[in-house]
């Protein structure tokens, strides 16, 4: 076999190990993703999950004397929305030009998008006579 094609092949295994690197630090990165948002005055705390889901809810004992029912709730969902905002921010920051965009919000799995090894690469390695190091 030709050496420049033994190099040219060593160079794409190189990338695709890099890529799926990249791939793995934004896969724990998008793992540890968390946002926190107030309303109220500051008196409305809530934390957001990366799905979105609500993690904590803190309210300032002030809130009950200041704000009726309704106003509460609209507080309460404010901060949500808002850090659900932040959340959705966080997520694609960290995906971009990693993943085509859009990606992220039609449920790509990340985990597919380079798996760990190239399922044909043993099939190519014996056709072109590159033995496995």
């Amino acid at each position: 076999m030709r050496a420049e094609w033994q190099a040219h092949i060593d160079e794409l295994l190189q990338t695709y190990q890099e890529k799926r690197r990249q791939i793995q630090d934004m896969q724990s990165t998008l793992e540890s993703i968390e946002a926190e948002a107030e309303a109220a005055d500051g008196m409305v705390r809530v934390k957001v999950d990366r799905q979105g889901r609500l993690t904590s809810l803190e309210l300032d004992p002030r809130v009950q004397r200041r704000l009726g029912a309704a106003e509460l709730a609209e507080a309460i969902m404010e901060a949500s929305e808002e850090a659900q905002s932040r959340v959705t921010d966080q997520i694609q920051a960290a995906m971009r030009g990693l993943v085509p965009e859009g990606a992220a919000d039609a449920g790509f799995d990340i985990a597919k998008l380079l798996p760990e090894r190239p399922d044909d690469i043993d099939a190519v390695r014996e056709r072109l006579g590159i033995l496995p190091r």
